[in-house]
């Protein structure tokens, strides 16, 4: 079989012929049929990213759909031919106040997780990859959307896993920071189908914002941030009509914390700011308004297999639609040309690779 390898970061990546690996106890073999790409892929192969890598040669790649070709042994609730999405968010399942996790075919995460990366070394830019049990989610129910479509499951997953932990409750009014991102438009789709009566999307692009609002059928609000977080503190409350229930802030490589403090000071009292962006500067925090507010901040790390199942039961239920994503698919062997359509990827759109046969959804 075919697969894509990185010998060690910084070396080019190189197809090449690979042995087909058979599942191990408590792991599914899979067939890859669509793969996204993170935007930042270039930089992650070229070894710029301060990320713990699994050791080489490996194939990287996250998330993606496939089909399982076999089951090892331990596995009870999968099946040869089922079709699946692969969660990279692997934590042992071992009774310890804090296991250890990694993301298979990116990074380590916790301090002692390089046996993990050592044990399952490989992401998902293969054609045959092996991924412990645990990391797979049944696509039950949607076989009449295609791999290529059910592959932007890995772009809701990041913002989907902070929104339930921030308890969004159906009616309440959410602000989402960095909407036009990956994620962040991810998060004001999700918002919308978990049930918030209005969705305030902050960014600093007007264009992109104006693409949610059409999206959001009435419920979504955009606010143009101006860097002033007292203005554009007031403009959030004014468009959320008194202030915010849940705020989310989903930046990415922030240089100054103003946007993500004018979040925070848009809140109503006993209002809940989750941070899961990659801010690059300390968020100072106001130590008295924090107190009189009765204000909750909430640092969030991915997501639980739970938040994943709910997200593919609301897929399934046509709650969520994945029609807004505008998927760019490449043939596997043009991997190189995918990782550069992704790196200039912007809110919306996605980019994935497929196996032969597989398109993009409409």
């Amino acid at each position: 079989m075919k697969a894509w390898m990185l010998d060690e970061p910084g070396k080019p990546l190189e197809l090449r012929e690979e042995p087909t690996p058979q599942p191990r106890r408590g792991a599914v073999l899979l067939r890859m049929e669509a793969v996204p790409l993170l935007s930042y892929t270039r930089a992650y192969i070229e070894g710029k990213l301060p990320y713990a890598f699994p050791p080489g040669p490996f194939s990287p790649g996250t998330n993606g759909v496939g089909r399982i070709e076999a089951v090892g042994e331990g596995v009870f609730g999968f099946r040869p031919g089922q079709r699946v999405a692969v969660n990279p968010y692997w934590r042992a399942d071992e009774t310890v106040a804090e296991p250890e996790q990694v993301l298979i075919g990116l990074t380590g995460i916790s301090a002692a997780s390089a046996p993990l990366l050592h044990d399952f070394r490989h992401g998902t830019l293969r054609e045959l990859a092996e991924f412990p049990a645990s990391t797979v989610i049944a696509l039950d129910g949607l076989d009449a959307v295609p791999s290529s479509s059910l592959a932007v499951l890995g772009k809701f997953s990041v913002p989907f896993g902070g929104l339930r932990r921030g308890r969004l409750t159906a009616g309440e009014v959410v602000a989402v920071n960095g909407a036009t991102g990956y994620f962040g438009s991810a998060a004001v789709l999700a918002a919308l189908a978990l049930g918030a009566s209005r969705v305030i999307a902050l960014g600093r692009r007007a264009q992109a914002l104006a693409k949610l609002v059409e999206l959001g059928a009435g419920r979504v609000r955009p606010v143009v941030l101006t860097g002033d977080d007292a203005r554009d503190a007031a403009a959030i409350r004014e468009a959320a009509g008194g202030g915010v229930d849940l705020a989310f802030d989903m930046v990415g490589h922030a240089t100054d914390a103003a946007a993500t403090l004018a979040a925070l000071r848009s809140l109503r009292r006993n209002g809940r700011l989750v941070l899961m962006g990659s801010m690059q500067v300390e968020l100072p925090i106001p130590y008295g308004e924090m107190l009189l507010n009765n204000w909750e901040l909430i640092g969030n790390f991915m997501y639980t297999r739970a938040d994943y199942l709910t997200l593919v039961s609301l897929v399934a239920s046509g709650q969520l639609s994945l029609d807004a994503i505008d998927v760019t698919a490449y043939p596997f062997a043009q991997l190189e040309a995918a990782i550069d359509r992704a790196g200039a990827a912007q809110g919306l759109q996605c980019t994935i690779v497929a196996a032969e046969g597989e398109r993009a959804w409409g």
